[in-house]
């Protein structure tokens, strides 16, 4: 599932229908009303009068693909939200100094969590993907050179440069 698309017309009743997890393109039927209060209620819910109960919003989107749940209320806060997204754990071995210290071999750490959409592990998923200390996308990483290793701390044989903000902008294999 695509989720709401990142740019264009949104329609009230599509966002309605990714809220319940059903998918932003889905036929599922809602019940009226549909209030953007109650799809922009961060803890989910019906309180506003909605004909249908929604799920709490997803906080493994990043921030601005979210609604913040704050006035005022905008459509334009769900460009690019997914009710169904997780974010893929990663481990990692970690360098300020460059990709040939995190790639030499060593004990792995983390996990590390990122979200691309399709839980691949993070290699060359460069300006589009941020890497995250923890699953709700709180807090990026630091800046720096990360070998990857999968949930297994098998290596993947690649290497991702982050950004001061978190911002995957580099890798390649080791």
């Amino acid at each position: 599932m695509a989720g709401v698309p990142t740019s264009g017309d949104m329609s009230m009743l599509k966002v309605a229908r990714e809220r319940t997890g059903s998918g932003y393109e889905s036929s599922i039927s809602i019940a009226p009303p549909i209030y953007l209060s109650d799809l922009s209620r961060l803890s989910g819910g019906n309180s506003s009068g909605s004909g249908r109960s929604y799920p709490a919003i997803n906080l493994n989107n990043q921030a601005d693909q979210r609604p913040d749940g704050q006035n005022p209320l905008r459509m334009e806060e769900f460009k690019g939200y997914q009710q169904n997204l997780t974010r893929t754990p990663f481990y990692y071995v970690y360098s300020s100094q460059n990709y040939q210290n995190a790639c030499a071999a060593a004990l792995p750490l983390g996990p590390f969590f990122h979200t691309d959409g399709n839980n691949l592990y993070p290699d060359n998923l460069t300006g589009i993907y941020t890497a995250y200390t923890t699953q709700t996308g709180t807090t990026p990483v630091s800046s720096g050179y990360y070998a990857i290793y999968d949930s297994f701390f098998n290596s993947t044989g690649k290497w991702i440069y982050v950004g001061s903000n978190g911002s995957i902008t580099g890798g390649n294999s080791c």
